[in-house]
């Protein structure tokens, strides 16, 4: 008889409304929930740096314990690493990406993990002078995890 459809309007607009917001809110919290994850990650994990000395063309970093660095690599099974087969780990020499030799607990790079007991053996094209610095980074948060002066 009478047909009156004025209300449909406004009922699917606050539903729509209620949708968006719940979406957003959802999208914020898995944000907020990645920042947190990341960041506390490899908050515990102990790096040192070895034969760090001037006139060394060999470097170790050594995983001493604590949390491993999950994709810390691309495996590659051979023995050099670039900016290319650096992850989540990466080893800066005087703030440039290390490139070159590389032995993964005395073999080839053929695991993505750094774990408590891992060895990285680094060879340098060059020796080491006063005034190097070493870094070793976890690439996600920017975390500076080891860092050595020459």
């Amino acid at each position: 008889m009478f047909k009156d459809d004025r209300a449909v309007s406004p009922v699917i607009g606050e539903i729509l409304m209620v949708v968006v917001a719940v979406v957003i809110a959802a999208l914020l919290i898995a944000f907020a929930y990645n920042i947190v994850w990341s960041a506390s990650e490899v908050s515990s994990t102990n790096i040192i740096i070895e034969d760090a000395e001037v006139g060394s063309s060999n470097i170790t970093i050594v995983h001493m314990g604590g949390n491993k660095i999950g994709n810390a690599f691309v495996p590659s099974y051979a023995y050099k690493l670039n900016a290319s087969t650096f992850e989540n780990l990466e080893v800066r020499i005087d703030g440039a990406v290390y490139e070159g030799w590389a032995s993964l607990n005395d073999g080839a790079i053929s695991k993505s993990d750094f774990a408590a007991g891992d060895e990285l053996e680094l060879g340098l094209n060059r020796q080491l002078s006063p005034g190097d610095t070493i870094s070793v980074i976890y690439v996600p948060g920017g975390q500076i995890l080891a860092r050595e002066a020459v």
